[in-house]
């Protein structure tokens, strides 16, 4: 090889370590115009030095054909083919003859193509079934390399080792995105913003959104612009429980883009997509943060400038859900999978919906499919331990007891009364069936004797779609014995009106005083309610309870409930009750006043002071006053209070418990009374 060969092959080696190489060092074209070999590669290097690498990678290819067993030809070759980005090609060559590259320069290669794998695995998928298979593909290049080198990641390129990141949170790895940012952090110090965001979304779904708020901080001070970011560090402050923050942070976001942009000049104006994330996630965070009239007010909003957004149409869906409307939800959010089918969140919402319609056999292909291509995902995930919860195993266990202080023996409490059971319902039969099997003691003390109503019992349920029936049989193994049967049958109208109808035999609802006396009843009732939203609910009911001694004993019953304040952690009701009620005769030796009458009024506070999740804890106090008559013998102010527990420590495992204090009057005796319950439910 001549001389002015070698220095040219150096001159490259220098290029390719980013070097400058000058003009004075390169060959000129000889005499007569034509260029020998060595001019020909000086030429290119000087195209290569003006960055002209297509031009340069020309005369290599046309050097080449014509001497198609020279080594350096072909390694300059796939150098400049990576300089032009064409990793994959390059590295192709490369590995076809490995030996003609320096260590250095194979690093690069490798480099260059596990970065191209990355990107590419970043690609819009053809087919969601096969959305992670370009990523698997990737990971499993970045393997091989590793069987190659020292089998630890630090093994790779620095520069791969932060594109990795990428890549392990589209395959779902968040634990091995955390570990390995944390490595590279204390080795390298500062990583470079564009993989932040990324990090940003594994800690939020493996819940540490505390841990997600100052990365994500970061990598917007790096890209003030970056929308997606914006909207990613709003939810990292809603879900460490800073709501006021990440809805301050929203509306400053929005006041800083423009509805629509115009270039200089332009007539024609272009939609700010800036300023659509912002608008959208400000309205999920107001339904989030309990307030879904507002939420529901801006999606419409929205809905009516771009109605075919399927990103729109499924928000609303699950506003719509939130406020108790699964109907409506559903609607939309079969609206946005037709307009747009890889919209996860509208398939999540389906299930959802459905799940709540009770047409589980609908919702079964939908989530099988979601697990098959978005097993990662978090809101997959939430949904399918809902969907779990819903369809396993079901149970409540509660107890209780209250004393009374001034009681005259007018009482239907007794002195002290009492109540202990449990209640379990197998996972769900054919989509619709349960079985249930129930047992519970009831017991007051009447003048030192103490009466139980001791029951066990089995059943059957059955829910489908709008239609809920029920049927328990129980036998009662205490003094009075005897069988009992309750069927129940419930149907829903529409999202807001719900009806029910119950039929008891030996119903335990009846006065323990009646059962001391040997007295059972049976009842009859119809009730119905309404709920336009979820800060409203009415409900009425009219029943009545048939004693052995020919009693018929007739109430009815009205009930309002209205939200007052809303806060992200405090909720504020109003209560009201209207209750009447008669009897058919006058002389039972049990309370049953022959006509009475109450209404009470009353306001229920709802704090919720901590929250991680699915953990919560939260209390509650009620407190309502009103006046109760009762015929011959006149009307009482009834004052009550109470105050409960409620823990939550995972998503359906709930224990709560209270205290609770009333003044009732029974014949014109008042009382004083001091009772305290606890209950743990076990499912949905």
């Amino acid at each position: 090889m001549k001389k002015s060969t070698l220095t040219w092959a150096l001159s490259c080696a220098l290029a390719a370590h980013g070097l400058p190489v000058t003009a004075a060092e390169l060959p000129v074209a000889s005499s007569n115009g034509a260029l020998s070999y060595d001019a020909a590669m000086a030429q290119a290097g000087q195209l290569r030095d003006q960055a002209r690498w297509v031009d340069a990678l020309a005369i290599f290819e046309q050097l080449q054909a014509q001497r198609p067993d020279d080594a350096l030809l072909y390694k300059l070759r796939a150098l400049t083919l990576a300089d032009i980005g064409s990793s994959y090609q390059a590295w192709r060559l490369y590995r076809a003859r490995p030996e003609l590259f320096e260590p250095a320069q194979q690093d690069r290669l490798e480099a260059n193509h596990l970065a191209r794998l990355i990107v590419w695995a970043q690609a819009y998928p053809e087919s969601e079934r096969n959305r992670l298979d370009e990523a698997r593909q990737a990971d499993a290049a970045i393997q091989e390399y590793l069987q190659s080198s020292p089998a630890k990641p630090s093994a790779l390129p620095t520069r791969v080792r932060y594109d990795r990141l990428l890549l392990l949170s589209a395959l779902g790895r968040h634990e091995q995105v955390v570990d390995e940012y944390r490595a590279l952090s204390d080795a390298e110090g500062q990583v470079p913003a564009y993989v932040l965001p990324a990090v940003g979304d594994s800690l939020m779904s493996l819940k540490r959104p505390q841990q997600a708020v100052p990365v994500l901080q970061a990598a917007l001070q790096a890209d003030p612009g970056n929308s997606a970011v914006q909207v990613q560090l709003a939810y990292a402050y809603l879900e460490s429980e800073q709501p006021q923050r990440a809805i301050d942070h929203l509306q400053a976001m929005q006041k800083a883009q423009a509805p629509f942009l115009r270039a200089p000049g332009s007539r024609v104006s272009t939609q700010n997509w800036a300023r659509y994330d912002a608008d959208t996630t400000l309205a999920m965070m107001q339904a989030y943060t309990e307030d879904l009239p507002s939420a529901e007010t801006a999606l419409s909003q929205l809905l009516a400038i771009a109605p075919n957004n399927a990103g729109l149409q499924s928000s609303m869906g699950t506003v719509f859900l939130m406020r108790g409307w699964p109907e409506r939800a559903l609607r939309r959010f079969r609206i946005a999978s037709t307009l747009d089918p890889r919209d996860v969140s509208a398939r999540v919402g389906q299930v959802e919906a459905l799940t709540v319609l009770q047409r589980d056999e609908q919702a079964a292909p939908l989530r099988e499919q979601l697990l098959a291509e978005y097993p990662d995902q978090p809101n997959v995930q939430r949904m399918d331990q809902a969907w779990r919860n819903h369809r396993g195993w079901q149970a409540r266990a509660w107890a209780g007891g209250d004393r009374s202080r001034g009681s005259t023996g007018n009482s239907p409490y007794g002195n002290r009364d009492g109540e202990v059971g449990v209640a379990v319902a197998s996972p769900l039969l054919a989509d619709h069936w349960r079985l249930t099997a129930t047992a519970d003691d009831r017991w007051a003390d009447f003048q030192d004797e103490r009466i139980h109503h001791t029951r066990q019992g089995v059943g059957l349920t059955y829910a489908q779609d709008r239609l809920d029936a029920a049927l328990t049989v129980f036998h009662a193994s205490d003094r009075v014995d005897g069988t009992g049967a309750d069927l129940s049958l419930g149907w829903r109208f529409s999202d807001s009106w719900d009806g029910k109808l119950s039929l008891r035999k030996n119903d335990a609802e009846a006065s323990l005083q009646a059962r001391a006396a040997g007295i059972t009843a049976d009842s009859a009732s119809v009730s119905a309610s309404y709920e336009p939203n979820e800060r409203r609910a009415y409900a009425a009911t009219l029943s009545q309870f048939r004693y052995d001694d020919g009693n018929h004993r007739t109430s009815f019953n009205v009930s309002a409930d209205q939200r007052l304040i809303s806060h992200p952690d405090f909720l504020l009701n109003g209560l009201a009750s209207l209750y009447t009620s008669r009897s058919s005769r006058d002389d039972a030796p049990y309370f049953n006043p022959s006509r009475d009458a109450s209404l009470e009024l009353g306001l229920r506070a709802d704090h919720l002071a901590w929250r991680d999740y699915d953990h919560h804890f939260r209390h509650r106090l009620s407190a309502n006053a009103g006046r109760y008559w009762q015929e011959g013998y006149g009307s009482a102010w009834i004052p009550s209070l109470s105050y409960r527990h409620e823990w939550q420590w995972a998503m359906g495992r709930v224990l709560s418990y209270g205290i609770s204090w009333a003044r009732p009057v029974y014949d014109g005796a008042r009382e004083t009374r001091y009772g305290f319950d606890a209950e743990l439910r076990w499912g949905e």
